[in-house]
């Protein structure tokens, strides 16, 4: 049936506080409890044909509906989808470089359908080296950085435009002695090869396919990213 508030107000009726509260608490049931079919159809305010569900996207984590999207993908623990980053394949080692990658399955896309706003929240932690290899053009080991940053639309190539977006970490391993005893040299948060962020990014975009990830820049040749997360909120205009 359809709602009937328990208080009834008329002409020359005192207004009291728990008289409202107690037709807002009926209102409250029966809006979130006791709407049926029959109140909808009365009213000719919504019908079926104006509900849509939203579209599942599973392998990408998304979800797309009238509103817009939500969804990401991350690396769901230790030993899934461990993504990595390397020197080869952004400079060999040298000091500015000029590029930053893609780091692999690390991203995903949005088939963008009008002029959206969105969060691109992102996450990852990651160890570096140690890489005591050595080549006349390559930084010295102790110096060597590995920077990984967010990156939407395009695959990153800018070094200057990442940078500013970027984590650093160093080379690490290079604090542990050779000799006995064996140990560490060095304590590890002076000398590097582990680092953590976490961030968002607003942005807004018109129609068409968007992508989202992160993109490395490597002076050290294995980077492990272990634990990593990708997601974002879009809201149509």
């Amino acid at each position: 049936m359809a709602f009937s508030a328990p208080n009834v107000f008329t002409a020359n009726t005192t207004l009291t506080s728990a008289a409202l509260e107690g037709n807002f608490e009926a209102l409250r049931v029966y809006l979130h409890n006791g709407v049926v079919v029959t109140d909808l159809e009365a009213s000719k305010w919504i019908q079926t044909r104006h509900l849509q569900p939203p579209e599942l996207l599973p392998y990408q984590g998304l979800q797309h509906g009238l509103s817009g999207y939500q969804g990401g993908q991350a690396a769901g623990g230790m030993d899934v989808r461990l993504a990595f980053a390397t020197k080869f394949l952004t400079g060999q080692g040298r000091t500015q470089a000029n590029t930053f990658v893609a780091v692999p399955n690390a991203s995903f896309q949005l088939e963008v359908r009008r002029s959206m706003k969105l969060l691109f929240h992102y996450w990852w932690e990651w160890e570096a080296g140690p890489d005591v290899s050595t080549a006349s053009y390559q930084v010295a080991a102790a110096e060597r950085l590995v920077w990984l940053a967010p990156w939407v639309g395009s695959v990153p190539a800018a070094f200057t435009t990442y940078r500013d977006r970027a984590q650093e970490t160093r080379n690490g391993g290079l604090g542990l002695g050779g000799g006995y005893p064996i140990g560490a040299d060095n304590t590890y948060p002076q000398n590097g090869g582990y680092d953590a962020k976490q961030g968002c990014l607003a942005y807004e975009t018109t129609a068409g396919v968007v992508t989202f990830g992160l993109a490395t820049h490597s002076q050290v040749d294995r980077v492990g990213v272990v634990n990593w997360g990708v997601a974002v909120e879009g809201f149509y205009l």
